[in-house]
């Protein structure tokens, strides 16, 4: 699996958090918060902090900031992202993971 796949997950789980929500903004974010290209996603933050922790990809993809968002919410008390759902399935989470213990292939 690659960048792609991940890419395709994740807005893919946008696309349906807008159709049950509303149009999205995420400028609250911060400015750095994108997946629109891997560079773009390996250097992501929301909310200041990163969403994948360099010192994490290769073996550490469950502990990321981003996958613990999408499984159970980072802030206290812990929101999952995306707020209020619906959220990417759990399998589809664990792509992620997978891609980033992978080492992020393109």
């Amino acid at each position: 699996m690659g960048f792609q796949r991940v890419k395709d997950i994740l807005d893919q789980g946008m696309a349906a958090w807008e159709k049950q929500n509303g149009k999205a903004d995420l400028s609250n974010h911060g400015p750095t918060f994108s997946w629109t290209t891997k560079a773009a996603l390996l250097a992501a933050s929301g909310h200041n902090k990163r969403l994948i922790q360099p010192e994490l990809i290769g073996n550490g993809g469950d502990k990321t900031n981003l996958v613990i968002d999408l499984r159970t919410g980072i802030a206290s008390p812990a929101l999952r992202m995306p707020k209020g759902g619906p959220f990417i399935p759990d399998d589809q989470v664990q792509e992620i993971v997978d891609w980033i213990n992978q080492g992020c292939p393109d």
